[in-house]
């Protein structure tokens, strides 16, 4: 919800004025760089910047230089951008398309999205994946590589999936691997992994006596891998944020990156801020009630995997990150995901809407 703005119209345009140019250059603003864009003097600035402090809107890092936002000023001109966050839909099509190209494989989306939102916003990317995996199985093979190693491929309304490389010590070609890709087939198509029992499995494939029991686990494993009922965040590389003068002092940079390792606490940190509603939701230093993020802002928007199941996918940065492009970019990829993800589950390929 927005704030309550109770500021004068020329105190709030003061105040996303300096926002701006506190975005552009990571420095204190005063009053003189504020001067040229309004038509009052210096010193009525000063006095206004002066009020917008006592609010708590703005800081001064030092008694003689200019002022910073705050995180209550971030969240007011957040909140004016969102009340007109439009996304381009030809820019979302041409990203559908170029995700088309990735392949129906769910970890190459991931990792194209996260590629995506990393390159066109210079921060970190991440991808949270639902707590209840909607995989729904289609097929499952056994593939030979050479004569002692196999992968495993299973084909799901979501995309393709595959294994390591998988050694046995049996050759490959005595493991009759025609009649067993059709018994786990059978077996598991039309199957949510969520509710699998590998004891059907076992059951399945009791009578396969050239099955080595190595094989058999590594192909649970797999399975088990997939069917976690766990939430998962995937981040890019942080390197990213290294390049931002908030995280020049390494220790600063430690802490952050020992919060985000923490996945469960990151994650109650972003349901606890989802609106709710279509859109971006957005976590703003203090706001995520931890100290370590006070000079942080995380982005977020939905993804549909279908069946009602939504994961996010968002970015993390400093503060003052650049919200104008930032906002529009976390719901394009989002929009552009999910619509790849709703044309695996149709079996279709039409332009987004």
């Amino acid at each position: 919800m927005p704030i309550e703005i109770p500021i004068s119209s020329r105190k709030k345009q003061l105040l996303l004025r300096l926002v701006d140019e506190h975005i552009r250059s990571a420095k204190p603003i005063s009053s003189l760089e504020l001067a040229p864009h309004f038509q009052v003097s210096s010193a009525t600035i000063r006095n206004e910047l002066k009020e917008l402090e006592d609010l708590g809107f703005l800081r001064q890092p030092h008694q003689a230089s200019g002022r910073m936002p705050t995180a209550r000023a971030y969240r007011l001109y957040v909140d004016q951008l969102l009340s007109n966050v439009r996304v381009d839909t030809s820019a979302v099509r041409a990203l559908v398309r170029t995700f088309r190209q990735l392949g129906n494989e769910i970890e190459k989306l991931v990792t194209g999205s996260l590629d995506e939102l990393m390159q066109s916003s210079g921060y970190m990317a991440y991808v949270m994946l639902p707590r209840v995996n909607p995989f729904v199985v289609r097929s499952v093979n056994l593939i030979e590589i050479d004569n002692n190693q196999l992968i495993i491929v299973m084909v799901t309304d979501l995309g393709v999936l595959q294994s390591e490389p998988i050694r046995t010590e049996v050759q490959v070609k005595k493991l009759m691997l025609g009649h067993l890709n059709e018994r786990l087939t059978n077996c598991l198509r039309g199957r949510n992994l969520a509710d699998l029992q590998f004891s059907e499995i076992r059951s399945a494939l009791e009578d396969f006596a050239t099955l080595p029991v190595s094989i058999q686990a590594r192909l649970e494993t797999f399975l088990s891998g997939i069917a976690s009922s766990e939430s998962r965040v995937i981040f890019s590389d942080a390197y990213k944020l290294l390049t931002q003068p908030e995280f020049y002092t390494v220790e600063r940079f430690r802490r952050l990156i020992d919060v985000i390792n923490d996945e469960d606490e990151f994650l109650t940190m972003l349901e606890e801020h989802t609106s709710g509603e279509a859109g971006v939701d957005a976590i703003i230093g203090e706001e995520s009630g931890k100290d370590e993020l006070a000079d942080i802002s995380i982005l977020f928007s939905k993804v549909k995997y279908g069946g009602g199941l939504h994961g996010k996918i968002g970015l993390l940065g400093p503060a003052r990150l650049n919200y104008t492009n930032s906002l529009p970019l976390v719901l394009r990829v989002a929009q552009a995901m999910s619509h790849v993800i709703d044309e695996w589950r149709e079996g279709t390929e039409d332009d987004a809407d």
